[in-house]
């Protein structure tokens, strides 16, 4: 196991992997808001006793890597000075602005984000580049299964194949769900923890609502396998959803892309909902999938050997094709 920091694409990416790097490469990419430590050993090792090279890493803004987003003056005035009455006030105003009577979020457009998918990509491209890698099986978390749709579509030659995993062709989709309103009603909750400087409690809130019936949230054990995270670096004001809101819709790109594609979705996902990954499924050509019955927007620990079992079938299959 190596890990580094790579000063890649103007900006440093944190890194480290497992395995024998002479073996085939399987990349892992975390969703939104979140550092590669979510990323389990309990799921990394798997692959690596099926021979495989695994290699985990910092989206930009988050974890060690180079952050985008910061507290701003406003920001820090409204942490320490402003009362919380007055926070959650504020917070459900804005809320109520973007949300429409039905619970859902309405269209809004993004400007001027910092970055997009297309560069976290790229990210992923030239970190392959450093590592000296040149073509790897993508496995995609939520935004990262998003990110591994634009590798197979922009970078093909450096694919394999993609597993995107509770992810969607883009979000504010009209012709797809959008988040329920308990998962709404928790991101509200999480915003004034944030803005109180609560950053524990805040993820600890939005994750409550990600858990499926099947495996009810355990917010002590959660708390226990979150201190790994935060100790490697969370930034509350990491710009994800700007990059995620900013980037185009793929829905009409995906039956361009041409490589083994393995989708893995749970039935109750509150933020894309199972249409969204039978969205994916049905929109590339041949995929395959594997749907988890009671699961939401999570990858659940009791469920780790099931998962990388299923995704172990479907690289083991590629490469027998390759």
């Amino acid at each position: 196991m190596s890990q580094g920091i790579a000063e890649v694409n103007n900006i440093n990416i944190w890194w480290e992997d497992f395995g024998n790097t002479s073996d085939p490469s399987v990349i892992l990419i975390m969703g939104a808001n979140a550092n590669s430590m979510v990323w389990t050993q309990e799921f990394i090792q798997p692959f690596v006793d099926a021979g495989y090279h695994v290699v985990r890493f910092d989206n930009r803004d988050v974890g060690k890597s180079t952050y985008f987003g910061n507290e701003s003056f406003y920001r820090k005035l409204v942490r320490i000075f402003v009362p919380t009455f007055l926070v959650k006030f504020v917070v459900k105003s804005i809320f109520q602005a973007i949300i429409d009577e039905d619970g859902y979020i309405q269209e809004t457009e993004i400007n001027n984000s910092n970055y997009t998918l297309d560069d976290m990509a790229a990210d992923t491209v030239h970190l392959m580049n450093h590592l000296d890698i040149d073509r790897a099986h993508i496995i995609g978390a939520s935004m990262g299964g998003m990110i591994s749709q634009l590798l197979a579509l922009d970078y093909p030659e450096r694919v394999i194949s993609i597993t995107p995993i509770m992810s969607s062709p883009g979000i504010v989709d009209s012709a797809l769900s959008n988040m329920s309103p308990n998962m709404i009603k928790g991101i509200e909750e999480s915003a004034i923890l944030d803005a109180k400087g609560k950053y524990k409690d805040s993820v600890v809130r939005t994750y409550r609502e990600l858990s499926g019936s099947r495996f009810p949230f355990n917010e002590e054990r959660f708390r226990e396998r979150m201190e790994t995270v935060f100790e490697h670096g969370h930034n509350p004001f990491c710009q994800h959803g700007d990059a995620t809101g900013s980037s185009p819709n793929r829905k009409d790109r995906l039956g361009d892309i041409d490589l083994p594609t393995l989708i893995v979705h749970g039935s109750e996902d509150p933020i894309f909902g199972l249409d969204h990954g039978m969205f994916l499924y049905e929109g590339i050509p041949n995929a395959e999938k594997f749907i988890m019955d009671g699961v939401g927007h999570e990858i659940p620990e009791e469920l780790v050997y099931d998962i990388t079992k299923r995704i172990l079938e479907h690289l083991k299959k590629t490469d027998a094709i390759a």
